[in-house]
């Protein structure tokens, strides 16, 4: 297995900021899964440099003409410290600017937008647009809200007043099935982001490995991971803090199951808890933990990057590119590994190697009943999808928030890499727009972050083409909202009752071997079948999911 050692490198990757266009599951739709990221050993710059997609369709000319276009928007603030109103935000005045629409800015207060917005919704006045994000999920999201009467259904109008939208969401078939509901209509502008290279890693600390005598050394397989707990564990260390339900997908992976519903090897839904893949992980964490391998804290309030930066666990999953930063920042060095697999080579089915269009987590925009204008608030929403309009939210203002090199390469200005007056994270909302209604280039493209620092990059990058990777195991389908109410009903009480068995199977308070027979009889009791079986209808109705002939890009 390849590795890679953040010491003292020096490659420099070139970069190329070109549109792709992706899709965002940000939808309404309960949405099963969308694991769109990458695994393997590459560090391919050429999968920095997808393919664009020309807008078609009936165009839209900004400023929009008209009197008075003046819209409310209910929008969060993404950095409170340092804005009053997005109004302070250069890229949303020259969006105002440039679509010819005044907008009004209603900003909930941070931390309270699904109350404030469950407030607003039983009131008498919605704005005319509202960024909804996740915080109308528990009422089934917009396709519920449609149906209720609170958000438009814009399925008849998109051709017309959003056709650069509608261009992207047909872009692929998997786009148009996650960007529509299950009955084929547009209740929502989703953000649409090209798939990502997968960078939930595993990292480990050089300085450990280094006292265990492990250097660069690798683990592979479970077996050396084992080793490698024992071994750190002799040196005074914990190996690992798993999540606080005791699963991590990353190790559930190889015993071909996930923490959540998936595609069996023939294709159908199943439930990686009600799986016998799931009693030997237990098996193996009950082991580790009863040798002291694991955190005896992961279920409390705890940060695992905490722990990793104070030594107290030599190990860490999270976002490489994270880990290389927090790490830089803390002055220690780390390796990036890949996952583990029960034996070298062994094939893994939940994540994708391809960039195709997948849709991106929750960046949600709907319109309210209450909208004055549908048509000039719809064409102010597609101008992010627009050329321009995408240009403008993903880098912001040339000159500010970027400047052009010799070569036609953007690079971000230092106070929009957080190197001024600001952190990167509040930076990236007041010189661009890292979130909204907009056709989002992927984070390796413009992501401050991340191009920031080359080897950052590198990681974001790195095990992007592993061949024995690929995601037939992976979910893409939405539910209905009854289908969702339906199924959720059911795993409320299985949720609770997997996570308990879970630690108590862990802790050694019960034997797993004697009790597996009852644990998967008490979850068939509690209806997991039938919550399969709802999750295999939406998979069923999603695949058959076509494009409407009209609205197929030409």
């Amino acid at each position: 297995m390849k590795r890679i050692k953040i010491i003292s490198l020096l490659l420099i990757l070139s970069m190329a900021s070109v549109i792709f266009f992706g899709c965002s599951n940000g939808n309404n739709k309960d949405v099963m899964d969308n694991n769109g990221n990458n695994a393997g050993e590459s560090n391919n710059s050429d999968k920095t440099t997808p393919s664009i997609i020309e807008s078609t369709g009936d165009s839209i000319t900004y400023p929009l003409e008209g009197d008075n276009l003046t819209l409310t928007y209910w929008h969060s603030l993404r950095a409170p410290d340092y804005q009053s109103s997005h109004d302070d935000n250069i890229v949303w005045q020259a969006i105002e600017k440039n679509t010819g629409v005044d907008i009004k800015w209603i900003h909930p207060a941070t931390g309270t937008e699904s109350e404030q917005l469950g407030l607003l919704i039983a009131g008498k006045d919605l704005p005319d647009i509202l960024q909804i994000d996740g915080n109308y999920d528990a009422a089934g999201g917009s396709a519920a809200g449609v149906d209720e009467g609170v958000f438009l259904d814009l399925t008849e109008n998109i051709a017309k007043c959003a056709p650069d939208y509608l261009n992207v969401i047909t872009s692929s078939d998997l786009c148009y099935q996650m960007a529509t509901t299950p009955e084929g209509l547009i209740t929502e502008f989703d953000q649409i982001k090209q798939t990502a290279p997968a960078y939930m890693r595993i990292a480990l600390r050089k300085d450990i490995q280094d006292e265990i005598g492990w250097g660069d050394k690798m683990p592979v397989t479970m077996e050396d991971y084992t080793q490698l707990f024992k071994d750190m564990k002799k040196a005074g260390y914990y190996g690992y803090a798993p999540a606080s339900n005791g699963r991590d997908d990353q190790f559930l992976f190889p015993y071909g199951i996930r923490g959540s519903f998936y595609l069996n090897e023939d294709g159908k839904v199943d439930y990686g808890m009600y799986n016998n893949g799931y009693k030997e992980y237990l098996k193996l964490m009950a082991s580790w933990y009863k040798k002291d391998y694991i955190h005896p804290d992961f279920t409390g309030d705890i940060r695992r990057p905490a722990m990793f930066d104070t030594k107290e666990i030599g190990l860490l999953i999270n976002p490489s590119d994270i880990s290389y930063n927090n790490a830089k920042l803390a002055g220690y060095e780390i390796y990036i590994v890949n996952y583990p697999r029960l034996h070298e080579g062994q094939e893994m089915r939940f994540e994708s190697t391809t960039w195709d269009p997948v849709p991106a987590d929750g960046i949600r925009t709907v319109i309210s009943r209450d909208c004055k204008d549908m048509d000039t608030a719809m064409k102010f929403l597609n101008y992010g999808y627009t050329k321009e309009g995408a240009k403008l939210f993903n880098w912001g203002i040339e000159g500010v928030s970027y400047t052009v090199d010799n070569n036609g390469k953007k690079i971000f200005t230092d106070e929009t890499k957080g190197n001024g007056d600001m952190p990167s994270d509040p930076a990236q909302y007041i010189y661009k727009l890292h979130f909204g209604p907009k056709f989002a280039e992927p984070d390796v493209s413009c992501n401050p972050g991340t191009i920031g620092d080359p080897e950052a990059l590198k990681l974001r990058l790195l095990y992007s083409d592993d061949k024995t990777v690929n995601s037939s195991g992976v979910i893409f389908a939405t539910l209905t909202a009854d289908q969702s109410k339906a199924r959720a009903s059911i795993m409320k009480d299985i949720n609770t009752y997997v996570d308990e068995m879970t630690l108590k199977f862990i802790f050694g308070e019960l034997d797993i071997d004697e009790s597996w027979d009852e644990y998967i009889s008490t979850l068939k009791s509690l209806n997991i079948e039938e919550a399969i079986s709802i999750t295999q209808e939406a998979v069923d109705t999603f695949n058959e999911k076509e494009i409407p002939t009209e609205w197929l890009a030409k």
